[in-house]
């Protein structure tokens, strides 16, 4: 008789368990339901947002205010070079004797003038913190964001760099380069001022330019290059520019952030995707500038004709 009741109670306590375990599992879906919710008001997939969607207002508005920021330093070319925290080796070669200290010879134009800085995050070491703040304030030329510099925050740190770049500057031409890449300034340059900025920044239109992306755009769903379907639901990515190097006139810049900002738009880790994404929807489309490589420099033989490099070694760039 007594083991029977002790069973009783045995059965009465796990039943118990369950009935709590059930509640608290409950409890936390209600609680991920919710979230889910909140993440959805406040955020939406760049596929989401319809072709035809009128952002006319909203960019006119937030232009107003970006425009309010004062003084904005005036330049022509605007540089910003993508590099990380370790890669001080690459910054100083590039600094030292690189495409941006050589003595180029214009054909169009005597001069150009032309402003640059190199966009890092911050590292996840201490100790290297220290070590980039010391050198930012040696050399005056970097410009470090508040995100931690992770390749999964390049996406980031390419709209970071491209809303410092309206915010802060007004100029005709602003590119977003890795410090692997090589410019040609006497061919790119005169070509910009020669050909894209009459037809495209004159007539008020924006200007999206580099190398478009050759071969398959299939969005993958796992692996490392995986985008999740709440992300981006389209099966292809709409026709974009290789991330080692590309230009935007001021138009397009404003654009693009605004669009960006004003829509709450959820990045996807592929940045230059991303970027393209974010053009698709304006209805900007990619110009593919002539002779823009993103091969090793020497399978094209030393192409003297050639305006970008991409995977050049700062080091190897003095011979070019």
């Amino acid at each position: 008789m007594g083991s029977s009741a002790t069973a009783v109670l045995g059965s009465v306590l796990t039943m118990r368990q369950f009935l709590l375990l059930l509640l608290t599992l409950l409890s936390l879906w209600l609680i991920i339901v919710q979230l889910k919710q909140k993440i959805e008001s406040t955020c939406v997939g760049i596929s989401d947002l319809a072709h035809s969607l009128d952002t006319t207002h909203t960019v006119t508005d937030r232009i107003s205010e970006l425009d309010s920021i004062s003084p904005k330093i005036q330049t022509e070319i605007l540089i910003l070079i993508i590099t990380a925290p370790g890669n001080r080796n690459f910054r100083d070669q590039l600094r030292k004797e690189s495409y941006l200290t050589h003595p180029w010879v214009f054909q169009k134009r005597s001069s150009y003038k032309v402003n640059y800085a190199f966009v890092v995050g911050w590292p996840g070491d201490v100790e290297a913190r220290e070590v980039l703040k010391e050198e930012a304030a040696e050399e005056n030329d970097l410009l470090i964001g508040d995100f931690e510099d992770t390749y999964e925050n390049l996406v980031y740190k390419t709209i970071w760099l491209l809303r410092y770049a309206v915010e802060r500057y007004s100029f005709e031409f602003v590119m977003k380069v890795d410090d692997d890449t090589f410019i040609n300034q006497r061919l790119l340059f005169d070509f910009l001022f020669t050909y894209i900025k009459p037809k495209f920044t004159d007539n008020g239109l924006p200007y999206y330019g580099g190398m478009i992306r050759k071969g398959p755009r299939d969005v993958l769903r796992e692996g490392q290059w995986g985008i999740e379907k709440w992300e981006y639901a389209e099966e292809y990515f709409a026709p974009y520019l290789v991330g080692g190097a590309y230009i935007m006139n001021i138009k397009a810049a404003r654009d693009i952030i605004n669009f960006n900002s004003a829509n709450k738009v959820v990045a996807f880790r592929i940045e230059d995707a991303f970027v393209g994404a974010l053009a698709d929807r304006l209805g900007i489309k990619p110009v593919d500038i002539p002779k823009t490589y993103s091969k090793q420099y020497d399978r094209f033989c030393g192409d003297k004709n050639a305006k970008i490099f991409h995977r050049v070694a700062p080091s190897f760039q003095v011979k070019m």
